[in-house]
């Protein structure tokens, strides 16, 4: 019987080896040749970005995401009311406020409309309810506030609200539309008014409960 040659099995095994290499580089240059880079889209993360940093660095987030918005609330129900004047915590003048509600694409959402003057600029602010998350357990309220300065929108940052805690408020959540110009100023300097009237509110609060709790005191 004719002995059978032998075969030379380190070639093949290099030769396939080196196939599989070749196709594991080739598979993870096909998947990397489908992300594409958008230069474009690059450069509007870093623009956002950079507007959402100017925002909370600013302060303006917390003036326009929070503070204001918190202040105004319930100016549509409240500016009927006789003693309205004295919850206006800044300078506004010529307040108008009212609700509606109006479709959205997510639903039925809540809008306040508050329109003042200040500073010799004529301000219209759109405080906009979206709703509550419908994501199961999920705790939070999403909004939006609009700011319109002599007719030119200037503002429109995203608010988010976590009703879970006892004392939650409207938060700043990102920058939707952004325009540079004096209202910034006049922004800060309606937060700064507001808080500092909050805290003659509460200081007049005690010091009355002290005055009257002192009239009912006798350590003689």
């Amino acid at each position: 019987m004719a002995e059978q040659p032998k075969l030379n099995a380190d070639p093949l095994a290099e030769r396939a080896k080196n196939l599989a290499v070749a196709l594991n580089e080739y598979s993870r240059a096909a998947y990397e040749a489908l992300d594409v880079e958008d230069k474009e889209l690059q450069e509007a993360y870093i623009k956002v970005n950079n507007a959402e940093k100017l925002v909370r660095e600013s302060r303006l987030g917390f003036a326009l995401g929070r503070c204001i918005p918190e202040h105004v609330k319930h100016w549509p129900s409240w500016i009927t009311r006789d003693d309205f004047p004295k919850w206006v915590g800044f300078n506004g003048q010529n307040i108008t406020a009212e609700k509606v509600e109006r479709g959205s694409e997510y639903g039925l959402e809540k809008v306040s409309k508050i329109s003042f003057e200040f500073n010799s600029t004529s301000y219209q602010l759109l405080l906009i309810d979206e709703g509550i998350s419908r994501a199961p357990g999920d705790t939070y309220r999403f909004g939006k506030i609009q700011l319109i300065a002599d007719n030119v929108k200037v503002a429109n940052f995203g608010l988010m609200e976590d009703f879970s805690d006892e004392y939650s408020t409207w938060e700043f959540a990102n920058v939707n539309a952004l325009k540079v110009g004096n209202w910034m100023q006049d922004m800060l300097d309606i937060a700064a008014q507001i808080q500092k009237s909050d805290e003659h509110r509460r200081k007049a609060f005690t010091d009355n409960r002290i005055r009257a709790a002192a009239k009912e005191i006798d350590l003689e």
